[in-house]
């Protein structure tokens, strides 16, 4: 299916104005998390890697590679530093040894609870103007909106 398009002046400049405002919310996001996360010696990428395999633990690298929105080389070398500094390890899949699956060591467990709290903080912050029902509808919306991107097949 192919996605739609605005089709109006009027409808693109209302689009635009709620494209930027989204835009202007994720960059406010990004530098609090950037600059929280400076104070434990991360970057949000790390935090990416810690918090996604926090939450899904065996996840292969490619698949974290998307999930990060990352290209592979980038993702290999970031687990790969991530890895020499003791916060993950690979392990080789039960069924098919080439494929890698990554865990948290307990130092990365511990390191991810610090950077999840922190991002759970941000995101209480930023939320907490919303109502339920607000929180629910822009839940759907951009859950509307991504599904629109994903039909273009990029990713």
């Amino acid at each position: 299916m192919k996605p739609k398009k605005l089709e109006s002046p009027a409808r693109n400049a209302a689009a635009a104005k709620a494209w930027f405002s989204v835009v202007r919310a994720y960059n406010l996001c990004d530098a609090t998390l950037t600059a929280r996360l400076s104070a434990l010696g991360l970057r949000v990428g790390e935090h990416e890697v810690l918090a996604n395999l926090m939450l899904q633990p065996g996840i292969t690298q490619q698949a974290l590679a998307r999930r990060c929105f990352v290209a592979k080389s980038g993702i290999s070398m970031l687990i790969t530093r991530m890895e020499s500094q003791d916060l993950l390890r690979r392990e080789a899949d039960a069924q098919d040894g080439r494929i890698k699956r990554l865990y948290l060591s307990s130092a990365g467990e511990a390191l991810a609870a610090q950077t999840m709290a922190i991002q759970d903080e941000i995101v209480g912050t930023m939320m907490a103007p919303l109502s339920k029902s607000e929180l629910d509808v822009m839940t759907e919306l951009s859950e509307r909106v991504a599904a629109q991107l994903d039909d273009l097949g990029l990713w």
